[in-house]
């Protein structure tokens, strides 16, 4: 068994590249949580597999702000292999007290789940590559050949797998997907498309010379149940803390714009929102002092900036670059007027003057996540589209790999101007949760288009169906069994589609996920 040594050597060399090609069983591109327990497992299953991971740091958002495995709001009976491995432990390490729950979430600290991480990838002798920005890829027919890195590198494999929150090797790979809303009428499905479950908030969105305000967007309020190309919000998902000891200073930011922060401003004025709790989604991190901050989903105006995310899916490196500050501007100056501007009654201001960054979290990044928090953005088309009826009615599948149980749960996506006097929130979703089957089939690309390929993180399924699966612990789940398939697909020479699913669900059950 490797010893910690082996996990700090992993970062030591690992930015150390040539312009050279690779060859390995398996490929994962993308060190999120799915990534990562794709590469374990298939490297458990005996596979040469390498993880490729665009920053330089693994662990997606579970490293970056998103402290908890959602289980207040999922069956915790569901979970099982390699994500109750990491939550358990993170969340010992922690010293959250979280380990003995029969339902609530598992807690942990930033830096201590990357640490867990490293050494798990480390315990399967998993290597990692950091800094791995995708240029393009070979294919041959319907097989891909080779992704090829900026940098000049390029890697071989017979299998590859997709773990990106964006999709972005399926794409260059010319696999169908989709980005934003689907209409109701496209499947057929009751919550689809533009809607409008929140009221008009009776506050003007336009500035004194006529101007929309910041995080209003142009035009008039599509129709509700059409189709939309904006998906779910994005924000910043970050740790402030009340420890003298921890606490790093909110300073003005250099780019502070107070203008940004005039919609808030004003709701506040309003009576529309009058304590922090209201404004940011505020979670405890137990026997911490410690608060897991994050857009709010019944807020008016929070952490989201409407629209900004709609681009980042088809979005160069640079430009995602631009729009990821552009979020962390905002939040850090949404924190600074929090504190600090008159309009902002004393009451809040209050609230918000005990806290800071966290000290011992992402101390190469000035105490800001490494990753924004992408919720949703492309979208496979595979062999199969799972959308709401497969979540809510015709939940049973033959070919099941994994049990979902998360709520339909969509923030708002946009913002609009109704009249000179009021604004609208639209997009949000909250319906609970029942047990439903994901099957195989949802993970594979259509064979004719490439037939080498798993996608665990950006599964083939409508927005809808997609609210309900795109949390870390399901993807760490479908991770695993993709990491599972492709070995197993690598070691018999056979196309994805053609794994047979009777021993892939018996490895899986052999490996503590439950399929019943």
């Amino acid at each position: 068994m490797p010893s910690r040594f082996f996990a700090t050597l992993i970062i030591a060399t690992l930015f150390s590249s040539s312009a050279r090609s690779e060859t390995y069983d398996v490929v994962v591109y993308g060190g999120t949580p799915g990534g990562i327990t794709t590469a374990i497992a298939a490297a458990r299953e005996g596979a040469s597999v390498v993880l490729l991971e665009q920053t330089k740091h693994v662990g997606g958002l579970s490293t970056s702000g998103l402290n908890r495995d959602e289980g207040e709001h999922m069956a915790p009976e569901t979970f099982g292999g390699l994500c109750v491995r990491f939550t358990t432990e993170a969340a010992r390490r922690s010293g959250t007290g979280t380990d003995k729950r029969k339902k609530g979430p598992r807690v942990w600290l930033s830096h201590v789940a990357e640490q867990v991480f490293l050494e798990m990838l480390a315990d399967a002798e998993v290597p990692v590559k950091y800094g791995q920005l995708i240029e393009g890829v070979e294919m041959k027919n319907s097989t891909l050949v080779s992704l090829a890195v900026r940098g000049g590198e390029s890697y071989e494999a017979k299998i590859f797998v997709d773990a990106t929150y964006e999709g972005d090797l399926m794409a260059k790979a010319k696999v169908s997907y989709t980005v934003g809303r689907e209409a109701r009428d496209t499947y057929g499905e009751s919550l689809a498309g533009v809607r409008y479950m929140d009221e008009p908030i009776k506050v003007s969105p336009y500035d004194e010379n006529g101007e929309l305000l910041f995080g209003v967007m142009p035009g008039k309020p599509p129709a509700e149940f059409s189709a939309s190309e904006h998906p779910i919000c994005y924000n910043i998902r970050l740790n402030l803390t009340t420890d003298p000891e921890q606490r790093v200073p909110i300073t003005r930011p250099p780019s502070y714009d107070a203008s940004q922060h005039e919609l808030l401003a004003r709701c506040i004025e309003a009576g529309q929102l009058t304590r922090l709790g209201e404004i940011i989604g505020i979670y405890g991190i137990p026997r911490t002092r410690i608060r897991e901050c994050n857009n709010r989903q019944f807020s008016i105006v929070s952490m989201s900036i409407p629209g900004a995310q709609t681009p980042w899916a088809e979005a160069s490196f640079e430009e995602r670059e631009r729009i990821h500050q552009l979020y962390r501007d905002y939040t850090h100056g949404m924190l600074w007027f929090l504190k600090t501007d008159k309009r902002v009654p004393a009451s809040i201001r209050k609230e918000m003057e005990p806290y800071g960054l966290c000290a011992n979290e992402w101390k190469d990044n000035g105490h800001w996540p490494w990753y924004l928090y992408i919720r949703a953005a492309r979208r496979m088309k595979g062999e199969y589209v799972l959308t709401l009826s497969d979540i809510t009615e015709e939940r049973s599948k033959e070919d099941v790999i994994h049990i979902g149980s998360h709520f339909i749960d969509s923030h708002h996506v946009t913002r609009y101007a109704t009249d000179d006097g009021h604004f609208i929130n639209e997009g949000r979703m909250w319906q609970e949760g029942m047990r439903f089957d994901i099957p195989y089939r949802a993970l594979t690309p259509k064979a004719a288009e490439c037939s080498n390929l798993l996608v665990p993180v950006c599964v083939s399924a409508s927005n809808v169906a997609f609210a309900a699966i795109r949390l870390e612990p399901t993807w760490m789940h479908l991770g695993e069994v993709s990491g599972i398939a492709a070995a197993m697909a690598a070691k018999s020479g056979i196309a994805v589609q053609e794994v047979d699913v009777k021993p892939l669900q018996a490895k899986i059950t052999e490996a503590g996920i439950p399929l019943k």
